[in-house]
Parts: structure tokens; sequence; C-alpha cells
């Protein structure tokens, strides 16, 4: 079981969510959360246990690791972990702490060596500190010098790389430092029937990009990413393809784990994908219909913002480190014919070069947005009906803060 958060942690979550009445309303009257949840470092202390120790977080996706002895060092919530694929082809996600000293095995003079975050290669993991080596499943398999005090073979018996709980959902992997955890895939019901023909586990990844220290608090993002209101205002000129008065919005149900919603394209042919509105030689094989036409906008919280649109598939999975701070690696996805054919190179580089200017006025909106909440004089209502996802978000959060402080808030 996780850690409880501490009585001063509790005492301070009990006052910041003292006035939630609304939260969770329909859009018409719907509040949004105590400014708090977003600023107070204490509050982040509060959250930490009570959402992240405790829920199924997002890391990244299967074809990150194509190969047997494919590795791939992460910081979640700043625990060093990799997510690898075994010599039997098996994916998983081990601790990255060597259980000698403690020292990460893919930090120090190895992070020196190679970039930590690249993906490395081999059928063992070597800590560089005092050459440990371990298996890809985490058993111990070699400790230099070690027999003069205590037998290896003794050694390989009792030590092992923390294993973290793992689910694949849909090709996108998952873990729970939780291991009393309810399974993962009953709470997203709604987004299996959507991913149902995307074949997200046959889709090619783009190189990540990592970016780091970005200055505004991780439900900023979410909600951000959620609502097209913003979009023909912030981005304009580039988001014309999807127009927020699109979209449109489900409900939402105790117990689901995500919130999204689809907004309607122009037209078939158009894209989000490049300046031209041209699509990617291949559209995603298996895709009905109706989602050949729209793009589904989707969270998974804590970690996980998709983008789902016929051509591609982008993965934002946020990686907080305070209450108004975080990380962010994006992975792009693609079908392996698109990433096979003549102008895909091409095509690419155009989005790439689109999507940047959309981030940085995303950058902007939530940079500033973080210095808003801090006001006195910020506000926390009324909200459009193109935001009717943010109560959907509020639910979500609600069930689980209450859940900590013992059913009331």
């Amino acid at each position: 079981m996780p850690p409880t958060p501490a009585p001063g942690l509790l005492d301070h979550a009990r006052e910041v969510l003292a006035d939630v009445e609304h939260c969770t309303d329909p859009v018409a009257t719907a509040r949004l959360l105590p400014l708090e949840v977003y600023t107070s470092e204490q509050f982040w202390e509060f959250e930490k246990q009570a959402v992240f120790m405790r829920e199924w977080l997002c890391i990244g996706h299967v074809r990150e690791v194509p190969e047997p002895g494919d590795q791939l060092p992460l910081t979640v919530l700043g625990e060093p972990v990799v997510l690898v694929r075994d010599m039997s082809g098996e994916v998983r996600v081990n601790s990255a702490v060597c259980q000698h000293r403690g020292h990460p095995i893919y930090g120090g003079v190895a992070a020196v060596q190679a970039d930590t975050g690249c993906l490395v290669k081999g059928h063992r993991m070597v800590c560089p500190y005092h050459n440990w080596q371990f298996e890809l499943d985490g058993r111990l398999v070699a400790a230099p010098s070690m027999t003069e005090t205590v037998p290896v073979k003794r050694l390989r018996e009792t030590i092992r790389l923390g294993q973290v709980r793992t689910e694949v959902f849909h090709g996108l992997v998952f873990v729970n430092f939780d291991d009393d955890a309810a399974p993962l895939a009953p709470t997203l019901a709604k987004l299996d029937e959507e991913l149902a023909t995307w074949g997200m586990e046959e889709l090619v990844p783009m190189p990540f990009d990592l970016r780091r220290d970005l200055p505004w608090n991780w439900k900023l993002h979410h909600d951000n990413a959620l609502e097209p209101y913003h979009t023909a205002y912030v981005h304009r000129g580039v988001h014309e393809a999807a127009p927020a008065k699109n979209a449109r919005f489900g409900t939402f149900e105790p117990g689901d784990g995500q919130v999204m919603h689809p907004t309607y394209l122009t037209s078939e042919d158009a894209s989000l994908t490049s300046a031209d509105g041209a699509r990617v030689s291949m559209i995603i094989p298996g895709l009905g219909e109706e989602q050949r036409k729209r793009v589904m906008f989707a969270s998974v919280p804590p970690l996980l913002f998709g983008i789902w649109q016929p051509t591609m598939v982008s993965l934002s999975i946020l990686l907080p480190t305070g209450a108004g701070t975080m990380d962010l690696r994006r992975v792009n996805l693609y079908p392996k014919n698109a990433v096979e054919s003549a102008d895909f190179e091409q095509v690419y580089a155009t989005y790439q070069e689109r999507k940047k200017v959309a981030i940085d006025q995303d950058a902007a909106t939530t940079t500033a947005l973080q210095q808003g909440m801090g006001s006195r004089y910020a506000p926390r209502g009324p909200l459009s009906w193109m935001e009717g996802n943010i109560p959907h978000l509020n639910a979500w959060l609600l069930e689980r803060y209450q859940r900590a402080l013992g059913g009331t808030a």
C-alpha cells in the first residue's frame, strides 16, 4: 500500500477542498476547482500520495522498445524505472535502482556516456557504479568481488530489481506503484471502444521529444488540452481544420478513467497534420467512417493526454515535478505504411513545424494561466459549453481526493 498523506497534509487538503460545490455540475453551472489545487505546494504533496502513488500512470508505448534487449530509461515522479522488452519478447517495467548501493543503473557515468532517456540495447542491465548486472526480468546475474563476503549464488537467490506493476492497454504501457490497486482496463471502457479499430500496438513511434521545467500545473495542461474553446483564438491559423464549433461532449460517470471528446473535421480531406491539409500517404487502417471524420481528444489522468486523428496519434506524457512545474514527453505514432512511404519524411517535417507553432502558443497560454491562478482576483468560472470536459476532469479528481480524505472533502 502507498503511504497515507501526513495529518498536516490531510488538514491542508480539507481546507483547500472545503468549497467544491458545483465543481462537477453540468457545464452551465459548473465552477473551477479551488485555485490552491493548482498553486499550493502542500496540496501537491497531498496529491502525490492521494493520486500519483495510487493511480495507473501511462509511461509510454510498447513499440518504443521494439526488439528484445531494448531498454528505455525513464523517471516517473522522481522514481527511476526502465521500460524493457526482455529476451522472450515480453514488455515489462523494472525499477532502475541497483540493489547493491542504490545507484541508478542509468545514472552517473552511464548518463554522461549515453543520454538518459535514449534507447539502450543489451541483454543485461549493468550498474555503472560497481558493475552489478541484472537480467532484463530483474534477476541478479553478476556481482564482482562479492564472493569473499557473500557467495554470488546466495545473492542471486535473494536479490532482484524491484518489479513495477504493469498493464498494457492497446499498446500503451501503464504502471502503478500500488500493488493493491484495482485493474486499469475496466475503468477505460469508453476509450477501449474507441481504440478497438486503431491497431495501436502496431503503430510506429517517432523519436520522442522531452521538454523540461515547464512552468504550469499538470491539471492546467489537461484542462487546456481538453477544451476547444481557446483554439479559435490562441491557435488562429493552425486549428481551422477542426473548429471548436464542431466539438461534441458526452457524459462522465463515476468510475470512468478517461475524459474524452471528439471534434469533427471540416471535411474528410482536412487534417491537422500539415499546413496544406494534405494527408500522409495512408490513413490508419481499420478506422470506421465516423473516425475518419474527426479528431478524438482524450485524457487518461493523471499522466496521459492523447490526440487521435485519422493519420496519426500524438501522446503527451505529463511528468509533474511540483505544484507549478512539470516535464513533458511527447511521442507521435504513425501507421507502418505511412512511415515507409516516399513522402513521409517531408510530411512529418511539415507536421513538426506546424505543431511547434501550436505547442508554443499553448506554452505561453498555460504559463500565463499558472501566473493568473496565483492572483487574489483569480475567478472560478463561469464556463462555456465548449469547456464541457472541465467538470468531468474535476469529477475524476474529486473522487480521488475525497477517497484519500476518508470520503469527505
